[in-house]
């Protein structure tokens, strides 16, 4: 340091080591100048990056990190809550670098060029100034240049001595900086570093499930969309617009209503499902009738519904905070696996959506304007929607679901329906019960409790449900679809064919699903008290004997539900039209037949008038008291109802059964399960007595009117007057005033 200037002396060799001192600071002036620019701009760096870092964590706050709203969760809101606390706090150590920047390297240099420099520059100019005086020769002027000369010379020398380790200790002292920035940064991403791998681990697995579900949806769509030109080409090739009837077995209605069938019960446990979904044009109610695009959704409670119009936009999101940070990881991802696999549901709860209701609504294909092929309509007592499809198959399918849809909400409806002949079956169960054993009885008490509680299964299942009734009754074919109602047994699709095709006076067929209005409770009775098993008690009594009499040749073996059908129509045939399996007596009966169903009816025993009608070779049904009882008198001349009823000595009582028959005898019994069995083997429901009575009489004038009521909706006449020239509303006049509302409307109405 000292050897910079080796002699203090003024000379020409001290002038030119000043001279090239100054020429060293002067240029140690412009790189200070370039480095301060470069300082500043680092510096401007730093600050930008700062608040780019908070700005990235504070995008990523509100993109959804530390939400729990459903659009959070499904993106991971709650998972990456941890790294924006995480980059946030790297943004605070860049702002501490960038302090120290500013104060460590930034601040020196200005220093160090303000006033350093700077007072190097003043020295100089004052020396001048002295030199300038001391060369004229003033006075004073020598101690004056010897003052700045030293100033000078001290000047230079603190700049020589701090460019040495003023820059060095700075940038130093930046590097430092810098290695705890990093450092720091380092230790706060280490700890992090097993949860960034499991969200790593864990955004791998979901890219991989999200292009296995991508791989099926891809395929789903190629199946949708070859489904459709499949169905488009099959629409164009049909020359059908009708629905099916009622005995069709249409495939997708039946699977409709099967659909419906389970996933009303499954919906009965809280699972909802969509059964349908799609576009359909609406035509408007008004009087311009135009027609909007809206979206139906039919669902397996049998609710159908349409989205109007576009629900608002929510609002915001509701924030959730995260406070504990150090929250365990499976904990973190569980919620969020959790939330995130029913964010998805959530949004439809958004829409608003109008209700069409379908318990009192019936459907039909023929639409108002009949150029609209592809319409259907849905009509209820209070409004009527006019709905258009895209095509013919997706018109059916609508039509077939919905139909479903109406036959589930009214079978479960009438299920759920109190029955008035309940009481009558209690109080009559004793008498029933003597042609049955005492097991039977239970079962049959236990499954009309099921019938009549309003927790029932559907039809399907209750029938299903007597002995025998879980097999078809012809090939034991395993849960049978459809039933013959007067032979009281349950079917197979495909005996029920063979079956239809023997006639309705011999077998009628109805589907357990379809036919849904058949199902009336005393009908459910009917069945409970027959069933498949004791049926073919009766009608395959040769196939119960020993092996003997079962290989005779004159007698056919039973299917099984893999013969062919001509095997089975062949069987059937032989079962039912030549009743060639039933066991009948070789010596005539005593006493007749007549006589045993006469007493039989008046016993209400269902099941022996069942075997009686079935093994008689001639039919019975309408069999009258005169025939029943030989010593009856039978040459009596018609008299007044009136006078009948007010008869009462014993002996002339009986006088009042003169003509009557089975069905007359049924309803005196009062047991509308006998007068079901009696219609459904044809008996005569306008048969009149020798007093010309028919037993809708009978029952008006006993005051029987829930059995009036039935026989009106089988068909009974009202219109039909007895001897005295009464119909049955004037014999229901004479004894008073009609308190039934709804009898006195039917009997109104069939007149």
């Amino acid at each position: 340091m000292a050897s910079s200037f080796v002699k203090l002396d003024d000379s020409p060799m001290f002038q030119k080591q000043l001279f090239s001192i100054e020429e060293t600071a002067d240029q140690l002036k412009d790189r200070c100048q370039n480095l301060f620019k470069g300082c500043k701009k680092f510096m401007t760096a730093l600050g930008e990056a700062y608040n780019g870092e908070l700005a990235f964590a504070d995008s990523l706050e509100a993109f959804g990190g530390g939400h729990d709203d459903p659009v959070s969760v499904s993106i991971g809101g709650p998972v990456i809550s941890k790294f924006i606390t995480a980059l946030r706090e790297l943004a605070t150590f860049k702002e501490l670098l960038r302090s120290q920047v500013e104060h460590v390297l930034i601040d020196r240099l200005a220093e160090f060029m303000n006033v350093d420099l700077q007072d190097a520059k003043e020295s100089r100019r004052r020396f001048d100034k002295s030199m300038h005086s001391y060369d004229q020769g003033l006075q004073n002027s020598k101690s004056s240049f010897e003052k700045s000369r030293f100033n000078l010379v001290h000047s230079l020398m603190n700049i020589e001595v701090k460019k040495k380790y003023e820059f060095l200790e700075s940038i130093s002292a930046i590097m430092d900086a810098h290695l705890r920035y990093f450092k720091l940064g380092y230790d706060l991403l280490s700890q992090m570093e097993p949860y960034i791998h499991q969200v790593l681990t864990y955004a791998q697995q979901s890219k991989e499930l999200a292009n296995i579900e991508q791989d099926k949806l891809a395929k789903r769509i190629q199946e949708y969309r070859t489904q459709a030109e499949l169905e488009n080409a099959r629409a164009s090739s049909s020359n059908t617009d009708s629905m099916p009837g009622a005995d069709s077995t249409h495939p997708v209605r039946l699977n409709s209503y099967k659909s419906f069938e389970a996933g009303m019960q499954s919906a009965t446990k809280g699972e909802v499902q969509t059964v349908k979904q799609g576009y359909l044009l609406k035509r408007s109610s008004r009087t311009r009738g135009d027609w909007k695009r809206r979206f139906f959704v039919l669902d397996n409670q049998g609710s159908l519904y349409y989205y109007r119009a576009k629900g608002p936009k929510p609002s915001g999101f509701q924030s959730y905070n995260y406070s504990r940070l150090s929250e365990q990881n499976s904990g973190m991802f569980g919620r969020f696996r959790a939330k995130h696999n029913r964010a998805a549901s959530l949004n439809e709860d958004i829409l608003g959506s109008c209700a069409v209701d379908l318990c009192t609504s019936t459907i039909k294909m023929d639409a108002e304007d009949t150029d609209l092929r592809l319409c259907f309509r849905i009509i209820s007592p209070s409004k009527s929607y006019t709905l258009q499809a895209e095509n013919e198959v997706d018109r059916m399918d609508w039509v077939n679901k919905i139909t479903g849809a109406i036959t589930s909400l009214f079978n479960f409806q009438f299920l759920q329906q109190p029955h008035y002949g309940k009481l009558q079956l209690e109080n009559k169960n004793s008498a029933i019960g003597s042609s049955l054993t005492s097991q039977q009885e239970d079962s049959n008490k236990s499954l009309m409790d099921d019938v009549f509680s309003e927790e029932g299964g559907s039809v399907s299942n209750i029938l299903r449900g007597i002995p025998g009734n879980d097999k078809c009754a012809e090939c034991n074919a395993p849960e049978p679809d459809w039933a013959s109602l007067n032979l009281g047994i349950l079917l197979c699709i495909e005996c029920s064919g063979v079956h239809r095709n023997l006639g309705v006076h011999i077998s009628k067929v109805r589907s357990l699903t379809l036919d849904v209005k058949v199902w009336e409770p005393t009908i459910l009775e009917l069945f409970n008290n027959l069933g498949n098993a004791y049926c073919n008690s009766i009608w395959e009594g040769l196939l119960l004997l020993d092996d003997e009499r079962v290989g005779e040749s004159n007698v056919p073996l039973k299917p099984c539900s893999t013969d062919p059908s001509q095997y089975k129509e062949k069987y059937i045939q032989a079962k039912y039209v030549e009743k060639s399996l039933i066991i009948r007596a070789d010596i005539p009966e005593i006493p007749s037949v007549s006589t045993k169903i006469w007493q039989a009816v008046q016993a209400i025993n269902v099941r022996e008038v069942y075997r009686l009608i079935v093994t008689s070779t001639s039919n019975p049904i309408n069999t009258k008291y005169d025939d029943a009882v030989p010593n009856a008198d039978t040459e009596g001349h018609q008299h007044d109802p009136e006078a009948c009823l007010r008869i009462k000595e014993s002996n002339e009582t009986e006088s009042c059964f003169r003509g009557w028959s089975l069905l007359h005898l049924a309803c005196h019994s009062d047991s509308t399960l006998m007068v079901e069995l009696l219609l459904q083997f044809g008996a005569d429901i306008n048969m009149r007595d020798y007093h010309g009575r028919t037993p809708l009489h009978h029952c008006i004038s006993s005051g029987k009117n829930p059995l009036a009521k039935f026989l009106l909706r089988r068909g009974a006449k009202p219109s039909v007057k007895d001897a005295g020239g009464h119909t049955a509303l004037e014999r229901a006049m004479e004894m008073g005033a009609i308190t039934d509302e709804e009898l006195f409307i039917k009997l109104v109405e069939c007149q």
